[in-house]
């Protein structure tokens, strides 16, 4: 109730009570305040002392619906629908107080009205002389604001909902650029809160490259047009990250303000950079690729031409594009390759066609693609090929007239094996005519590889190389050949066999002969080193977890034997021996014999020691028994060393060592007993300890030299060379024997760098000793195993014959064959190369057991060097003069030089001349030779050189 109202209010005191009761229902009052209200929004009402209603006015009755009986006597408390309400409650308040209240806001209702009212009510206390009568006062209804009110917050809290849910980004900015209210998918486009964003200036989160075209844009705005559509620019993430977002902006004037909205297009703006790229990518392919290619469109003009087009038809890119085809290149008029570029366009069908260019004689193999635009069309330069297959035909024809006369046999069968062609050679080894054979399967002639997955298992895919099988004769028996063979499919999926097979029986047999000799010992019959050493190797290799026992086995004083009964007797006590041994092992056990009377078992064991135990001493029982020799019986025993494995070694070498350590052990324990290897029987492990301490700095600090042993050709008696031998010289542990030293290097990884001194100095004395003496002598070399796989050693040896200034013809590089089979492919491409370079390769220490004649072929050698130790057991064992002889035939039979080593006696050399050895080095001769001895050595020799 406003205050223009309650000023009225006194002049109510004059109406008499009886008559404002019943006012409703008398007649209207011709006095204006009745008047008044019936006017107004507001209505007039009075309350007794207990503040039931007595006056109602027609504003009243109006809210409720009701007539002046509904009201009239009611108290606020029985028309207020909560008792607690808070106008309500300040009612009583200020009632009970007796104090006038102005614009007190409460809900009431009467049971008759279907939805209960919103009242605001003003009033004050009536007091009579003093008396307190009640109260009096106007009221108006509200209802219709409070609803209205309640319509405008809910599309309010609306907008803000659909604002804040847009998934577009939503801004209002002032004029100077400033963000006043943005949505909640602005704040997670750009990872800022809402706080953070209002009131910065817009353009501080642009990105920088694009802040020109953001200052641009509201000069535009409030100047120019009011509205920007779609405008794409990069803002600044709060991560430091770019989101791309395209913008339309409008300018409101009258308001001041700009409203924006914004779409997230970094998945668009990606796709976009990433299909540029893809278009670059793809231009730049048609650029660099190896075929020439145009584009025309479907009214034939050219849309695209790339370089080697354009070089090809000799004419500027820019008087090709955008002029049809045959106007930019008129020579293609009337050819069949514009025939075939209509007949595609015509048709939608792809087609690929090979074609003469006309004027310049080249073909070309062109590539057409039709598609909705036009035609791609590649093309390139088949001359040489076209050339090639016409020089192919030729060829073929020449390679049939080749086979024909190749003494090797030639077989062409299909993928089944069937035979398809055969030359004469290959019908003079089966046996068979030619109309016998063809159509015959492969697998009747060749039982080892029955069908084509056979014959190329194992093998490269598509290819044999060197396979020995057995070619089956028609009148049974059995060639052995090598067979090189390769599988080829067609594009069609036509699959062919060609092969050539070569009869190497002979051969076969030969090597088989000369496997026994390297793998077995002459004498017993036994495996030698090296057959024991791949036996052992594999034995360990698939031992897993199992234990095995290696023993060593010395006869005890059998040099007596040899003395007093002599050597032939001696050997047939080795063989016996050899029986014994043998006998008293299982099948998975070896026995070797290393040469003298020193043999070796290695044998599984179950039990671990107590296994190896009780076989050392079924080998001793075994030797108590005497011996017949003949003329008499003779009683030997022996000393055994064992080393297990895995727990006294994991390695081969380890194992021996370790037996023979062993052994010593026996035979300083009595003999005719065995041991057992323990870490602290060796003392030169501490030896060995020192050694490897030492080597490490023997190099640097110059302690090693070289010795050289001059080699004799033994046809003349001349001096044609030396063999160069290190020497070790340390200040405490004195002369380290080479045998001591070298091992340890070649394990430590040190025999490198000391080759590599040893070849190097060799060479620059070879090249003094040239200058000073004026003789071409070949100095001998050794490599090892780690040199020969370093993949270096050509440049090292280049290098010192340089430096040097030595020729090639007068180095001489040695290996054992366990360096040799260590990866013979990398050995025979190494030596390969440096026989090429024109050095001399040799084969060292034959005979000691770690040769095998089976696979010097493989490789490129020049010499084999026999071993003393075989050319003595020879000289006095059974075989004598005639195998040495028959050796060395053989080798010269291989193009291989032989040198004999160790020669000591006479006897032996004129046994070794006898047998046209080439040439031989011993202490016969001379002792190897410190330099200033073997240069007085070479100084004193007679002008011819001979040294007898």
């Amino acid at each position: 109730m406003d205050r223009l109202t309650l000023n009225v209010m006194p002049a109510l005191h004059e109406v008499p009570r009886s008559a404002l009761r019943i006012a409703p229902a008398q007649p209207p009052s011709r006095e204006p305040f009745p008047s008044l209200t019936r006017l107004s929004s507001h209505w007039y009402w009075e309350t007794d002392e207990a503040g039931r209603l007595t006056i109602v006015s027609e504003g009243m009755q109006r809210v409720f619906g009701v007539g002046p009986e509904a009201l009239l006597g009611k108290r606020r408390e029985e028309l207020a629908t909560d008792p607690h309400d808070p106008g309500l409650l300040e009612y009583q308040r200020r009632t009970a107080r007796l104090e006038p209240f102005q614009d007190l806001e409460y809900v009431a209702a009467v049971a008759a009205q279907d939805t209960p009212s919103h009242l605001v009510i003003s009033g004050e206390p009536i007091f009579e002389r003093g008396a307190f009568r009640g109260y009096r006062g106007i009221g108006r209804d509200i209802t219709g604001e409070r609803q209205n009110a309640r319509m405008v917050a809910d599309l309010a809290a609306e907008n803000s909902a659909l604002i804040d849910n847009a998934v577009d980004l939503l801004a209002i900015l002032d004029e100077d650029g400033r963000l006043l209210r943005i949505n909640q998918s602005a704040c997670d486009a750009l990872g800022y809160t809402p706080e953070e964003l209002r009131g910065r200036p817009y353009d501080k989160l642009v990105h920088p490259d694009d802040r020109p075209r953001a200052a641009m844009l509201g000069h535009y705005l409030r100047h120019g047009d009011a509205l920007v559509r779609d405008m794409a620019m990069r803002w600044l993430r709060k991560d430091g990250g770019t989101v791309h977002l395209s913008m339309s902006l409008r300018w409101l004037p009258s308001q001041r303000r700009v409203y924006a909205s914004a779409r997230d297009i970094s998945a668009s703006q990606a796709i976009q950079e990433e299909l540029q790229k893809s278009r670059n990518r793809l231009s730049a392919l048609i650029e660099t690729m190896g075929d020439a290619f145009f584009a025309v469109s479907r009214d034939w003009r050219c849309t695209y031409v790339n370089r080697k087009t354009v070089a090809f038809v000799g004419r500027p890119q820019h008087t090709l594009l955008g002029r049809i085809l045959w106007e930019a290149v008129p020579e293609l008029l009337g050819t069949e390759s514009l025939a075939r570029f209509r007949l595609a366009m015509e048709s939608g069908r792809n087609s690929t066609f090979e074609a003469a260019h006309p004027g310049s004689g080249t073909w070309h193999e062109t590539r057409v693609y039709p598609h909705e635009d036009g035609l791609s069309v590649f093309f390139h330069d088949i001359t040489a090929r076209f050339m090639a297959e016409r020089a192919i035909r030729e060829s073929e024809q020449r390679l049939r007239e080749v086979i024909a006369m190749t003494p090797s046999g030639y077989l062409l069968a299909d993928r089944a094996g069937r035979l398809l062609d055969v030359n004469p050679a290959f019908c003079a080894m089966s046996g068979y005519g030619r109309d016998e054979l063809l159509g015959r399967k492969l697998g009747t002639l060749l039982p080892d590889c029955p069908d084509e997955p056979a014959l190329f298992d194992g093998d490269e895919p598509g290819a044999v190389h060197g396979r020995e099988g057995t070619l089956r004769r028609k009148d049974g028996h059995g060639l052995t050949v090598l067979i090189n063979a390769n599988f080829k499919e067609d594009a069609g999926g036509q699959a062919t066999i060609t092969g050539f097979l070569t009869d190497i029986t002979g051969r076969k047999q030969d090597e088989a002969r000369l496997q026994q000799l390297a793998t077995h010992d002459t004498l017993t019959g036994l495996p030698n080193r090296v057959l024991l050493n791949e036996r052992l190797q594999q034995m360990l290799a698939e031992a897993g977890g199992s234990e095995l026992a290696v023993m060593f086995i010395d006869l005890d004083q059998f040099k007596k034997i040899n003395d007093s009964m002599g050597h032939e007797p001696g050997d047939k006590l080795l063989c016996q021996v050899a029986l014994r041994l043998r006998a008293m092992l299982q099948a998975d056990s070896i026995v070797a014999r290393l040469g003298g009377d020193e043999f070796v078992a290695v044998a599984p064991c179950p039990a671990g020691a107590s296994s190896a135990a009780a076989i050392a001493a079924l080998l001793l029982a075994a030797l108590a028994a005497p011996f017949d020799l003949g003329a008499q019986e003779v009683f030997v025993s022996a000393s055994i060393g064992v080393a297990m494995y895995p727990q006294d070694a994991v390695t081969r070498e380890g194992l021996f060592q370790n037996a023979d350590a062993a052994m010593y052990r026996a035979k300083a324990s009595g003999r005719n007993a065995w041991c057992f290897f323990e870490a602290e029987m060796s003392a030169e492990t501490r030896i060995r300890m020192q050694i490897e301490q030492a080597l490490h700095r023997a190099l640097e600090r110059g302690e090693f030299e070289l010795h050289y042993q001059p080699r004799v050709d033994l046809r003349s008696m001349t001096v044609v060379g030396m063999e160069a031998l290190i020497r070790w010289n340390h200040p405490q542990l004195g002369r380290v024997a080479p045998l001591d030293f070298i091992p340890i290097a070649e394990e430590k990884g040190l025999i490198e760098d000391i080759g590599a001194w040893v070849l190097r100095e060799a060479c620059l004395q070879n090249g003094r000793f040239l200058r000073q003496f004026g003789r071409s002598l070949r100095v001998s070399v050794n490599l090892s195993a780690r040199q020969l796989r370093c993949e270096t050693l050509g440049a090292q040896v280049a290098a010192a014959l340089d430096a040097a200034g030595l020729p090639p013809h007068l180095l001489e590089l040695e290996l054992t064959e366990s360096a040799l089979i260590e990866d013979m492919d990398v050995s025979a491409r190494r030596l390969g190369e440096l026989k090429a370079s024109g050095i001399r390769i040799a084969v060292d220490d034959f005979g000691t057991g770690y040769s095998a004649l089976a696979y010097l072929q493989r490789f490129p050698l020049d010499i084999l060097k026999l071993d003393r130790s075989f050319i003595n057991q020879q000289i006095d064992g059974d075989g004598s003069v005639n195998f040495i002889k028959a050796f060395i035939d053989l080798a010269h039979a291989l193009n291989l030089s032989v040198v004999a080593e160790g020669i000591e006696t006479a006897a032996t050399l004129e046994t070794l001349r006898a047998s046209q050895c080439d040439e031989g080095q011993g202490y016969l001769f001379s002792r190897p030779l410190s330099l200033p001895e073997f240069q007085l050595f070479l100084a004193r020799l007679p002008a011819s050189a001979c040294v007898v």
